[in-house]
């Protein structure tokens, strides 16, 4: 994907769309596994019909993730190359039986704007300003849980900021710098996220340019917006502080923000068990794109992912994908004033807005900029030539923004499922009339007051019991939500009912998110083979099992 740019002075509000370059291939989601093979880590046609096809249009296939990577996915994601004519072969390939959903790989556009010293700058966070979403009032009931995680799909985290260190998800199952894939799920020494464009474990920003200038801060601003570590002496605030970070970089070094990247980051959010995935680009839904979008979108909220995406920056009402998606919350963007932002994207299909114009967040620190560069941003974006601070402008920082106060409502209720957390936003946001329409006004304080009352019946939710990474290699974190104190027991078994392990034995434990750990081990510290488990949990009177799939 690259980034569009009008002028250097308007760097920030990309605007522009790219079609979809000649040569860059399919994308397709088959749903029938009968359907392929492998032969030497190659997917191969077993079907009459889609082999056909490939040969029709001279195609070659290759996995998004490696064809033996553990997935709870019920879709395969290829990437077909060499089709001369991408849209003909994806007109065929959609009406095969088993395709899902089939796209040409196009680009996306970039949507680019406490005692924390620069809080002061934070306009949108200052107690009582109108044109603010109430976050200082909602962190009186709520700043975030580390069990939350919000996966940022973008040009990258540099999770070595100093605002961004300690908020950065790590994946328990890796091991880090060992070379091996041990958790199963397709990528090697994951330890914090995943490079989906160049295809490698560090998901820091490198160089992203366009028109000669380089744009890699763009996805660590987004982190920081959304969750920057708050009250700690450094830096900014952010929406939700408690919260972790899971850097999902898509751009590659081509300086492109392919489509094919996006679906392994959807992937990766999908199976390492994000809350919250927040998408700061977009593009237009031709070639296949509105669907295939749709059908990503499908798998996320199926897996209980709340999706948040920017709705663009065309100042007109054009869809924008994947923000109109069905299930996603699309949000547009405000000014300083409360006024919808010039540049934002409008129409009755944008769910929610928030502040997006001057927004002051977190910019790389892992690499320098050239000195052309240094002082451009010194001069548009008011940095100060030091601090890995500045200001950027965009419905990409109103949606960071959005998905901050998502992670703060799942992490006062996280057994609330991605529509129930989307219609809570819009039934306690702040119908303001604006020049065009843009949604409601995000009211964070709001949204987590009515969790309070019977608005939002959290007491009555059943006991559930999720795991991740699943399936894992060393290691599995096992969590459930508590309404309140109770005794929690919580136990292993093998496939023939056997206990193998005991990780609680009735201990009480305080209403909220209950995190237990298990390295597959037995209860005499010894290594068990692969396989299927079951976790037994009881929680006072009530009882619950997850299944997990060890693979060493």
């Amino acid at each position: 994907m690259r980034l569009v740019i009008a002028s250097l002075w308007s760097l920030a509000l990309c605007t522009s769309l790219l079609a979809a370059p000649a040569g860059q291939g399919v994308l397709i989601a088959i749903d029938d596994p009968a359907l392929l093979t492998a032969r030497d880590d190659r997917p191969q046609a077993a079907d009459p019909a889609l082999l056909a096809a490939l040969q029709d249009h001279d195609l070659s296939a290759r996995w998004l993730v490696p064809a033996g990577a553990r997935s709870p996915l019920a879709r395969r994601y290829l990437l077909l190359e060499g089709a001369a004519d991408p849209a003909a072969a994806c007109r065929d390939l959609r009406a095969l039986p088993g395709v899902a959903a089939a796209m040409v790989n196009g680009t996306r556009s970039l949507f680019w704007v406490p005692n924390d010293p620069y809080f002061g700058t934070q306009w949108y966070l200052q107690p009582g300003n109108a044109a603010g979403v109430a976050l200082p009032e909602a962190w009186d009931l709520e700043t975030g849980d580390p069990s939350t995680v919000i996966a940022i799909v973008d040009t990258g985290v540099d999770w070595s900021h100093p605002d961004l260190a300690a908020k950065c998800w790590i994946n328990q199952g890796e091991i880090p710098g060992n070379g091996i894939d041990d958790d199963g799920n397709g990528f090697i020494d994951d330890v914090r996220g995943w490079d989906c464009g160049n295809q490698d474990a560090d998901a820091r920003p490198d160089p992203y340019y366009e028109m000669g200038l380089d744009v890699g801060w763009h996805g660590t601003h987004c982190a920081g917006i959304a969750a920057a570590a708050t009250n700690n002496g450094i830096g900014i605030a952010g929406a939700a502080p408690g919260c972790l970070v899971m850097p999902l970089k898509v751009t590659n070094a081509a300086s492109e923000f392919t489509d094919a990247a996006i679906t392994t980051a959807f992937i990766y959010a999908i199976t390492s068990g994000a809350d919250v995935i927040s998408m700061s680009f977009g593009g237009p839904g031709d070639g296949g794109a509105a669907a295939f979008f749709q059908d990503l979108v499908d798998q996320a909220l199926a897996a209980g992912i709340v999706c948040v995406a920017a709705a663009g920056n065309n100042n007109d009402a054009s869809l924008m994908y994947p923000a109109a998606c069905t299930g996603v919350i699309s949000v547009g963007a405000t000014d300083a004033s409360g006024q919808r932002a010039s540049y934002s994207t409008y129409g009755h299909w944008v769910t929610v807005n928030a502040p997006g114009s001057q927004i002051w967040a977190t910019i790389q620190t892992n690499y320098s900029w050239d000195l052309l560069t240094q002082w451009l941003y010194m001069l548009l974006y008011s940095w100060d030539g030091s601090n890995p601070y500045m200001y950027a402008d965009g419905t990409s920082m109103a949606c960071p923004l959005v998905a901050g106060v998502c992670g703060l409502v799942r992490s006062r209720a996280p057994q609330l499922g991605p529509a129930a957390v989307r219609q809570l936003l819009l039934d306690t946001g702040q119908t303001v009339s604006y020049d065009q329409p843009l949604g409601v006004k995000v009211n964070a304080q709001a949204a987590l007051a009515a969790l309070e009352s019977t608005a939002v019946p959290a007491r009555r939710i059943p006991l559930a019991v999720h795991a991740a990474p699943n399936p894992f290699n060393p290691r599995t974190e096992i969590r459930l939500v508590l309404a309140d104190a109770v005794p929690v027991a919580v136990a292993i078994h093998d496939v023939r009912g056997r206990q193998v392990r005991t990780l609680l034995d009735g201990e009480t434990r305080p209403a909220g998110v209950l995190r237990v750990v298990w390295d597959g081990l037995d209860d005499q510290g010894r290594a068990l083979a692969s396989g299927l488990y079951v976790a037994r949990v009881r929680a006072g009177t009530e009882t619950a099992t997850a299944k997990l799939l060890l693979a060493r």
